[in-house]
Order: structure tokens, then sequence, then C-alpha cells
């Protein structure tokens, strides 16, 4: 390998690693609920059966309890405008690179060039159900990479990144 593509490649796998590890972020909402008197909210327990970590339930309450009062959002127990519902998940993925044909320095085929990469996608849904007829009025997801060897730093600041996507565009206007 040339020394200027060695550096390039250097390059290229330093922005990787500096780009956000959220790489799929979208939401839906009922348009015909009238979100803006929405002012309190309450988190609906995990179902019985439902395996959760109890240190990521804690990671993303605490995200989501703070982008929503930056919004101006209230979490009560007593009659809330909407409930949070959380779903969490990871599955590994395999995706595959193929350049196609390399050549050598003389121009002569030199066979097929092609990559396959493990890596770990997790999932972060919250749904938000009216607190009157507890029907969902809100979905926001998140897709992200995850570090099977992360610290709890790492977590915090992935999970936060997360919520601050997909509460971005809430409430919708």
């Amino acid at each position: 390998m040339k020394p200027w593509s060695k550096r390039a490649l250097l390059l290229l796998l330093f922005l990787a690693a500096a780009c956000s590890a959220i790489y799929d972020v979208s939401y839906d909402y009922d348009a015909e609920m009238d979100l803006a008197n929405y002012g309190t909210y309450d988190w609906l327990p995990i179902p019985e059966g439902i395996r959760m970590d109890d240190i990521l339930v804690k990671r993303v309450k605490r995200a989501t309890n703070a982008e929503l009062g930056e919004k101006g959002f209230r979490m009560t127990e007593d009659a809330p405008d909407f409930l949070i519902a959380m779903h969490a998940g990871s599955e590994e993925k395999v995706t595959h690179s193929d350049w196609g044909y390399t050549y050598s320095r003389y121009w002569h085929h030199g066979g097929r060039r092609s990559r396959s990469f493990r890596y770990q996608e997790g999932t972060l849904v919250l749904d938000f159900i009216d607190g009157e007829s507890k029907e969902l009025v809100w979905q926001g997801r998140a897709k992200g990479f995850v570090d099977k060897n992360s610290n709890p730093r790492k977590d915090d600041k992935l999970v936060n990144e997360a919520v601050r996507k997909i509460l971005k565009k809430f409430p919708p206007h």
C-alpha cells in the first residue's frame, strides 16, 4: 500500500470513529391529536416478563426526563397528559462491501476485494400514549452502533444522543 493511501485510510477511520454512533432516527405521530396542550407525563412500568437491563432503563429515563424538562414538560403521577413506554433491544448485523476487481501495477487482473463487517445494532423506541384515551399519539425511534466493549461513560453518551435526537422534533408543530 502506498504511503498516501495509508494516511487516507487512517483519516477515514478517524472520521468514521468521530461520527455519531446513532445513524437512523425517525418519528411518527397522530396528526389528529393536539399535542400542544400536553404539559405533564409519567412512565409506564416495564411489563412483567420483559427483560430489560435496569441500568439502561435508568439511563433512558434520566436522559428523557432531562430533555422533556428542558422543553417545559413536568413528570407527575397525578393524571399525566401522556404516558411513556420504552422499548429497547439489540441484534447482531453483518454488512458486506465489494470493491470489484483489483489490478496490479502492470494492470493485470488481481482478483476481487470484499470485506464483511459484523456489528451490534441497538434500537430504542419511545411511545407516547395519551393519558386519557390510552391511544398511541407519538413514537420516536433511534438505531445505532452498540459497542460490546463499551464503558458506562460511553453508554451514557450514546443514550443521551439517542434520546436527544428522538425528541428533537417533539412536540410536533
